[in-house]
């Protein structure tokens, strides 16, 4: 019996104790055994499962079409499925216990950590920390988007690329986009440092580094509005605009005879394309061209 098929077995509960002894003896078994135990930290993403089943399995034929890599498509669903984790959502936990999360374009899902805190994270992005040590230092990076509910205890942090934010126990969200690094408190107090500046944000307050420039601002939300299906700019350029229209709706955008360094304030709905296309081109007198995933957006000179 060849590794593919004890792999399925396990996961079905079905190997007799003889095949059980010779698949512990693999030498990718410690890492199975630590997926499927650190699968009771996850939940199920919020997304449309049957549609992702789609994408996903066509993802993996379009990849190789040989019958070796289209024969594993079965137990790598059914890992998919044992982790209860949906399709929408990568994870893997490394020999340090390094775990790395990471969402798809166009979907979104929720974790909970070791401390009962919970992450809602936006689509493609990625957080990655160590479930080992957690106990003694939460830390986690993040490269995208999030909203995290904290649960009272030690300091917190959340790295990105462009600073660090630290708390004890609040709800905040954090967005690092490329040069972008948007920071929201919705309740307590959060720390946002970024070189040598160490600056407070108490609930309701905003802060935002875009290339280097920090802006202070406010909000009344109680949480951010793409949990609710909406993303939401206020005073942004054009060109983050597009970049997460094309997250939600995992499109490709071609901008034409416009600036895209343009300020954008609005919002677009994440569920209805053509309504969203709508909002995000009408305020500058735009227009567009839908065809499958790819959308032209011009202006008429």
């Amino acid at each position: 019996m060849d590794k593919e098929d004890l792999l399925i077995k396990w996961l079905d509960g079905e190997l007799n104790d003889a095949e059980l002894a010779l698949f512990k003896q693999l030498p990718e078994y410690a890492s199975y055994k630590k997926l499927y135990d650190n699968a009771s930290y996850f939940k199920s993403p919020v997304i449309d499962k049957q549609k992702q089943y789609a994408n996903f399995k066509s993802l993996l034929e379009k990849e190789t079409s040989t019958s070796k890599y289209k024969t594993s498509i079965k137990y790598v669903l059914r890992i998919a499925a044992v982790l209860v984790i949906g399709f929408g959502l990568y994870f893997t936990v490394l020999k340090e216990d390094l775990v790395k999360v990471n969402t798809l374009v166009a979907q979104q899902t929720t974790i909970d950590l070791p401390d009962n805190s919970e992450i809602l994270i936006n689509a493609d992005s990625k957080i990655k920390y160590n479930e080992k040590n957690w106990s003694k230092k939460r830390v986690l990076t993040l490269n995208g988007e999030a909203f995290f509910k904290v649960a009272k205890g030690n300091k917190f942090d959340v790295k990105t690329d462009l600073g660090t934010v630290s708390v004890l126990g609040t709800q905040f969200n954090v967005k690092q986009r490329g040069n972008l690094l948007e920071v929201k408190c919705f309740e307590g107090v959060v720390s946002v440092t970024f070189n040598n500046s160490d600056i407070k944000l108490p609930a309701g307050n905003t802060l935002r580094l875009i290339n280097g420039k920090f802006i202070k601002g406010k909000t009344t939300q109680l949480k951010p509005s793409w949990i609710d299906g909406k993303s939401t700019f206020d005073s942004i350029p054009y060109h983050e605009v597009l970049d997460e229209f094309e997250r939600q709706f995992d499109v490709d955008i071609v901008l034409s005879n416009f600036d895209k360094q343009k300020i954008f304030t609005g919002s677009f709905t994440n569920d209805n394309i053509e309504l969203a296309l709508k909002s995000i081109t009408q305020p500058f007198k735009l227009s567009y061209d839908l065809k499958d995933n790819q959308i032209r957006i011009f202006k008429y000179e």
